[in-house]
């Protein structure tokens, strides 16, 4: 696909013109596919008109993208899926105390002037309970942040100190809330970060590393490894805990609905830390890739704009590349946060490099956020790295706005949608910004006017560009173009999949999952031609 030097465009009306970038991409991609059976354009056409339609209701819209299949939520942190209420309630059924100056939990005894039991506090019957009640949400969350004297990013932020103590210590029950909400979305995979043992290594590394020492020596690899059975067996009570919250070895009649999502986890490394702290952890982050195939990938977290996140930002990317070669991973579930940065909030001199370091020296396959792509010095060829080489950008729209203040036309989404560069839709925290995919994908259409075969592209994207093992199944996911072993084989016609395509599927798990995906597309277009289409009264 040529690469494209048109200019965006100006706002017109003060709406961005962003179908005419579809058309210039869209035409592209489509003059290099392979032609599609003949019967394509009337489904096309059917469910698309049908699609135009909704978008001019949002009740209906939201509807429309609630039931919508959608492949997977591959930037989700899993300490900030949890929406407050459910923090609050864990946090009482535990009899733990809050600060009511800071509103952080902490454990018994809840004896000081400011530190009260959380559960005698939150009486429902008194209006005061309820102030009370209210205070904490918006303590814990990005509620109402527009409306306080603080900024979002710093309220975004502030608000995982504050329920550490219940998060770190009920991670099951943040998976199952996750994966519910996911299954009620029909969501069929998520890719969770969590730091499972990341504190615990970068406290080891603080007493005994020494970056100065052989590759083997610098921290030891023998406690690392002790720390990777230990987490193994954490992520196995994590799961064991969702799976008895939801039923999941119970009879299928009783099962909850969460038990269908499948999950795997990206290592979250934090990189606010001591430079031998920070080692460890990406030390700790392969180790575990390595022993464990739940764990398929690694991110950096914590503000980017951390002042020991700009000055250690390359050394980090440095040491991601060094290790995955140490670690012989052919091909490592990168994912790294870059450039969610804006002008303002860092020096002109941090913009503009991070997206490039982090594919060029740490080989992400994966960039979270994206935002500051226009400060690159070669804005055009990084692009066109990135359309060439298949590297993602998960957009997070909701966060953007609150942390960063970047929306609508200012938003890059735009830029990588008409260049090519594939993308997904993701949530970053749902539960801290009270939000849900189906929100940010009906904020992406009502923005941009995103049209349903770049909607239903990014649902394929987001299980194309997943770690899960395995070939692809598509060459092209805004045409629907399959690999050649599955090319022409109608889905939802199981006696139609020849031994050729099954035998495909079944030796690579992503295919299959993305199988799956198309069958449930199918069967809801099928639905959603024969319903009912408002009308607007004249």
């Amino acid at each position: 696909m040529a690469q494209k030097k048109e200019q965006i465009p100006n706002r017109t009306n003060g709406i961005f013109p962003i179908i005419l970038l579809l058309l210039i991409y869209l035409s592209s991609t489509l003059s290099c596919s392979s032609p599609q059976p003949k019967n394509v354009s009337q489904t096309e056409s059917g469910i698309s008109n049908y699609f135009e339609a909704v978008k001019k209701n949002p009740v209906e819209l939201r509807q429309f993208l609630q039931k919508f299949p959608k492949g997977a939520d591959l930037h989700n942190h899993l300490s900030g899926a949890m929406y407050a209420e459910s923090y609050i309630e864990i946090a009482q059924r535990r009899n733990l105390c809050i600060d009511l100056q800071s509103k952080t939990f902490s454990s018994p005894p809840c004896n000081s002037s400011s530190r009260k039991p959380l559960r005698a506090l939150l009486d429902e019957k008194t209006d005061e309970g309820f102030s009370r009640r209210t205070e904490i949400i918006d303590a814990l969350s990005t509620r109402n942040f527009d409306k306080r004297p603080i900024s979002g990013h710093e309220q975004f932020f502030s608000t995982f100190d504050r329920f550490f103590l219940t998060a770190s210590t009920s991670r099951g029950d943040i998976l199952a809330e996750a994966t519910r909400r996911a299954a009620k979305q029909n969501i069929l995979y998520l890719e969770l970060m969590q730091s499972v043992g990341m504190f615990e290594v970068a406290s080891l590394a603080q007493s005994n590393g020494n970056l100065d020492a052989p590759f083997g020596e610098r921290v030891d690899h023998q406690l690392v490894d002790q720390q990777v059975k230990r987490e193994i067996e954490t992520l196995d009570q994590i799961e064991e805990r969702r799976r008895l919250l939801q039923n999941c070895n119970g009879p299928i009649d009783d099962q909850d609905g969460g038990c269908d999502v499948d999950v795997r986890y990206l290592a979250q490394v934090i990189r606010v830390l001591p430079p031998i702290q920070v080692y460890a952890q990406i030390l700790l982050a392969h180790k575990l890739i390595k022993a464990d195939n739940r764990v398929v990938g690694l991110n950096l977290v914590a503000p980017e704009d951390h002042p020991v996140a700009l000055r250690d930002y390359r050394q980090h990317m440095r040491w991601i590349a060094e290790l995955t070669r140490r670690f012989d991973i052919a091909s490592p579930g990168i994912a790294l946060h870059a450039g969610e940065l804006v002008l303002g909030l860092v020096p002109p001199k941090h913009l503009g490099w991070h997206i490039r370091e982090a594919i060029t020296v740490a080989g992400a396959k994966r960039i979270g956020h994206g935002i500051d792509i226009a400060h690159d010095d070669d804005m055009y060829g990084l692009l066109s790295k990135m359309r060439t080489e298949g590297v993602a950008v998960e957009i997070n729209l909701t966060s953007n706005d609150v942390i960063l203040g970047v929306k609508g036309s200012a938003h890059p989404l735009p830029t990588y949608l008409s260049h090519g560069v594939p993308l997904t839709l993701s949530t970053d925290d749902e539960g801290v910004s009270r939000i849900d995919l189906t929100h940010e994908y009906q904020r992406a259409v009502s923005t941009y006017d995103i049209e349903y075969k770049v909607l239903r592209a990014l649902s394929r994207n987001a299980l194309q560009y997943s770690f899960l093992p395995g070939a692809n199944l598509f060459v092209d996911t805004l045409t629907g173009q399959r690999v050649s072993e599955c090319e022409n084989i109608s889905v939802g016609a199981p006696d139609l999949v020849t031994s050729e395509c099954r035998s495909f599927l079944d030796k690579n798990l992503k295919a299959s999952k993305q199988w799956l995906l198309e069958e449930k597309i199918k069967s809801f277009e099928q639905g959603s031609r024969r319903r009912p289409i408002f009308h607007e009264r004249s």
